[in-house]
């Protein structure tokens, strides 16, 4: 069991991979040069997204939330 680290350096890299890797990929791949409101409802859906990337990661480092593995477990066939 692990916190979510409490880094500036974390949230920043955390961002800037939700960034790069989901939102530049959709504004690419949803971006229609002639629909105005279609890109503006887009450009600030991408925005909110990273936001709240980045507001969800600094809630989680504020309250300390844990990490924790997950266990599967299996019903006995002996049983």
């Amino acid at each position: 069991m692990a916190t979510v680290p409490v880094t500036r350096r974390y949230t920043a890299s955390a961002v800037l991979w939700v960034g790069v890797f989901l939102a530049i990929p959709l504004w690419r791949e949803l971006h229609e040069p002639s629909q105005l409101f279609w890109n503006i409802f887009l450009a600030i859906f991408l925005f909110t997204l990273i936001l709240g990337t980045f507001f969800g990661l600094r809630y989680l480092q504020r309250i300390g939330a844990k990490v924790f593995e997950a266990r599967f477990t299996s019903p006995d066939e002996d049983g």
